[in-house]
């Protein structure tokens, strides 16, 4: 049987070949302790199981919603920016997909062509470029002007327009950028917010928001801002993260206002692929929004207790940590550079890792366009259990081979 072009161009979810090994050693009886992949360990919220039980025990019916989601859905979650960023969003604009991942393939199929170059950033989450290659599109790296582990600003989508049409290539049809980010925690305040997404209008250049992993920031961070009120932007965001969500596959878009026909074409494309989110996870949804400050500001402020634990811990080995690693502002993610360190091909030392102390994590290769510093870097991912994270802080300091 042939394959296809799309299907030999799209490499393998890194994260996702550990937690399958992760999860062979504890199908083993070994207990392995987790910080490869960023599922928090709490669950869902209390009401949110609460509703689904509730619709599941009445014996709805859970059949197909509208497409674009269920109506009480979407007004909690336009209601959720008037409460939180002081943001008027008409529930029109909302689209309930089936997780981020569908956000991605309806937004990125609705704006860009095959052939089309989209700019992601040097460091980035790796679905992004996978995505995209599905599609047909080319991804191109955008480099920070600030160095590694930062931000693209204006002057580099100008650069990155200039260079490829001094080549002769065309100028990127879109930028892919998420706030807080993954894998590097970074955050954009809402000043560099809006002057990359001025540079992108002004450029003619389609922009992506990602802000899944919003609401979850640590000591002076910069609030991550939200690009819903900036023209022509698309934000994309997930009930995953931070209502710890990631197994019901619900998440949301939100269009730009006026961008009637861009409106059609998503929600076009979210009837042929995927028909409608599930109708039992659009219930529990909804009700998440109800634990809000009670339940999830807990998790935040033990995922601060156990970014504490990552950073010290890896101080502790001798790490540099303000030029080996990212800032760690936000999200729940630790991403170091251990090329300095003897880390020289990291999938390599973190199967080493796993197998010797069953501890999981995720080598840098996932996130990179240079596979030279993905050889480098390693990422911790801190949303487990605090026991768990300082249990396999120990065991790494114990296994740690400086060179």
């Amino acid at each position: 049987m042939m394959i296809s072009r799309r299907g030999r161009v799209v490499e393998s979810f890194k994260v996702m070949e550990v937690l399958r090994r992760a999860n062979e050693m504890e199908a083993s009886g070994r207990k392995v302790l987790h910080l490869e992949v960023g599922q928090p360990r709490s669950g869902a919220p209390p009401s949110a199981v609460a509703a689904a039980t509730r619709a599941l025990a009445a014996g709805e019916p859970l059949g197909y919603t509208n497409a674009n989601g269920t109506d009480m859905l979407r007004r909690r979650i336009a209601a959720w920016y008037a409460e939180r960023h002081g943001a008027k969003v008409d529930p029109e604009r909302v689209v309930v997909t089936t997780g981020s991942s569908a956000g991605f393939v309806l937004s990125f199929a609705a704006l860009f062509d095959p052939g089309d170059a989209v700019a992601v950033p040097s460091t980035a989450y790796p679905c992004y470029r996978n995505v995209l290659r599905a599609l047909g599109c080319e991804p191109v790296e955008i480099a920070s002007s600030e160095g590694p582990f930062r931000f693209p600003g204006p002057t580099d989508v100008a650069r990155l327009a200039a260079e490829r049409e001094r080549r002769g290539a065309t100028r990127p049809r879109g930028l892919v950028v998420s706030s807080p980010a993954n894998p590097t925690g970074a955050t954009l305040d809402a000043s560099d917010l809006g002057d990359l997404a001025t540079a992108c209008r002004d450029l003619g250049i389609s922009f992506v928001s990602d802000e899944i992993y919003h609401h979850l920031g640590y000591e002076d961070a910069p609030r991550p801002a939200s690009a819903v009120d900036l023209d022509g932007v698309v934000v994309v965001n997930s009930f995953s993260k931070f209502f710890s969500m990631t197994g019901w596959r619900v998440g949301w878009l939100v269009l730009p206002s006026g961008y009637q026909d861009l409106a059609a074409s998503v929600h076009k494309l979210q009837q042929n692929l995927n028909i409608c989110a599930p109708a039992v996870s659009q219930v529990a949804a909804a009700a998440s929004f109800d634990d809000v400050d009670a339940e999830l500001a807990d998790h935040v402020s033990r995922y601060a207790v156990n970014r504490a634990i990552v950073l010290e811990g890896l101080r502790g080995l001798g790490i540099d940590l303000d030029a080996h690693v990212a800032p760690a502002s936000g999200a729940f993610y630790v991403y170091a550079d251990l090329g300095n360190y003897g880390v020289s091909d990291s999938s390599a030392w973190c199967a080493g890792l796993l197998q010797d102390t069953a501890v999981a994590l995720t080598p840098g290769l996932d996130f990179e366009f240079d596979r030279a510093l993905g050889d480098r870097r390693v990422r911790f991912s801190y949303c487990g259990d605090t026991d768990d994270v300082a249990l396999a802080m120990d065991r790494l300091r114990a296994w740690w081979r400086p060179p």
